[in-house]
């Protein structure tokens, strides 16, 4: 399998940044996975579907939405370049992901068979660690301070953390999926945005 260099050194900074594992447990990893390329709008998994993969977003914007039987959408979460990005309960559970992975942009991933990944898991220490450090950052921390922020903060607030975190979001990504990731309308969206203009 061939990589870019720079794809395997990002994703290697990633997990290290959760927890660092050793060169023999990276090369591990990288044998289960390969580069995935999404064109924009391409799905990545269905709502519907069993998820399969735990997934490295190298570079550009997915978008995870939900969307019921009168057809309305709500984006649950917005991934960019450097994310880990999966339908983790599906892959968990074996069952259908209640929403869908769609490209927003044109996407490179690194795409590891779940199966595979949970196989490694049981006897490599290091990645088991790294698992850890990562459930615990993003289903316990940041899930915790985001179901805040929408409680306690104003939109604005919110709005302004997202663009210190991802200064080019709004050149990548429509304002309305913006707006719903953030809970609010896109009349609400414009408003704040002419406040700050």
């Amino acid at each position: 399998m061939t990589m870019e260099k720079s794809l395997t050194q990002q994703f290697n900074e990633k997990i290290s940044s959760y927890y660092p594992i050793s060169k023999a447990t990276f090369e591990n990893l990288l044998a289960i996975a390969n580069v995935v390329n999404l064109e924009r709008n391409e799905i990545l998994v269905q709502q519907g579907s069993i998820g399969r993969q735990f997934c490295f977003l190298y570079s550009g914007y997915l978008r995870a939405y939900i969307s019921d039987e009168r057809g309305r959408i709500y984006n649950k979460n917005i991934a960019v370049s450097g994310d880990f990005i999966a339908s983790t309960v599906s892959c968990i559970l074996n069952r259908p992901s209640k929403f869908t992975l769609q490209a927003i942009t044109d996407c490179s991933l690194l795409s590891i068979s779940y199966k595979k990944f949970r196989d490694l898991l049981f006897y490599t220490d290091d990645l088991k660690s790294f698992y850890i450090h990562y459930l615990e950052k993003n289903w316990v921390i940041d899930k915790e301070e985001r179901e805040i922020s929408i409680v306690m903060e104003d939109a604005q607030i919110r709005y302004e953390r997202l663009l210190i975190n991802n200064p080019n979001i709004e050149k990548h990504v429509p304002l309305q999926y913006i707006a719903s990731h953030l809970g609010i309308t896109p009349t609400q969206l414009s408003r704040i945005r002419k406040l700050l203009k």
